[in-house]
């Protein structure tokens, strides 16, 4: 299976993967995240995920997208809300427009079901940001977007939330108040520690809730690891969430 190729600002990005029939290890990695994500929603209180990365180009939207796609499947009900208001991608993504969406909805000249549109992957839908809003702070603190997330919240099983990098916007700070945790995601070969840490701090110094992390672009001849140390030769090859170090507590 081979990455479908979306373009974005003149560049080739890595889009969909996931179908119904897919295999490889690159599909492995996103089964595993999706069947860490399902055992830990069981409760059913991790529902709204919030995909966060330190800086940007990490695969954050590529990471978002293919994981809705794979829930869907699971015959689980996903909204993808495209909360990265300076770089919004989920809808090149998941093939639809970027118009009538979030802002729309906020500045009310739009209801919440007209902003919910209907992609052509099983079970996944998307708000998209629609039209720019310079201060994004704005929206995030509104009862408007809180209202909406909790509606969300009960229209489906699953709300994944594709938001700015930690150290490049302050809207993290917002969104954590509606969402019940972060997937975080750090980039192989290219975000630094200072960077982990960085970040990692600001979500901690707000009480945000780090439901796992995403060792994203892994490239395993690049490695000092050696090619058993993780999934596949590719991106989105890892996953390693709080529930490993549970489990091994666990033996």
């Amino acid at each position: 299976m081979f990455f479908k190729k979306r373009k974005s600002n003149g560049k080739e990005t890595d889009g969909i993967i996931i179908t119904e029939n897919a295999s490889g290890a690159k599909i492995e990695g996103y089964n595993r995240l999706r069947d860490n994500i399902l055992f830990l929603n069981a409760d059913g209180n991790n529902k709204v995920i919030q995909v966060e990365s330190s800086v940007a180009h990490e695969g954050k939207t590529t990471v978002a997208t293919n994981l809705a796609v794979s829930l869907g499947l699971t015959d689980k009900k996903v909204v993808v809300v495209d909360l990265d208001f300076h770089r919004p991608n989920v809808h090149r993504f998941l093939g639809t427009s970027l118009e009538t969406g979030l802002a729309e909805y906020v500045l009310g000249q739009a209801e919440i079901k007209d902003v919910i549109k209907k992609t052509e992957y099983k079970n996944v839908d998307i708000i998209s940001r629609g039209a720019k809003i310079y201060n994004s702070s704005v929206v995030f603190i509104s009862d408007k977007f809180k209202t909406l997330i909790k509606k969300l919240r009960e229209d489906y099983d699953y709300v994944i939330l594709d938001c700015a990098p930690i150290l490049q916007v302050s809207d993290y700070i917002n969104i954590s108040q509606v969402s019940d945790g972060v997937l975080f995601l750090v980039a192989y070969g290219m975000t630094t520690r200072n960077q982990v840490s960085d970040a990692i701090k600001e979500l901690n110094k707000n009480n945000t809730k780090i439901l796992g992390t995403v060792f994203t672009m892994y490239d395993r001849k690049k490695s000092i690891y050696g090619e058993n140390a993780y999934y596949g030769k590719g991106y989105y090859s890892y996953y390693r969430s709080t529930l490993d170090d549970d489990a091994k507590k666990d033996k």
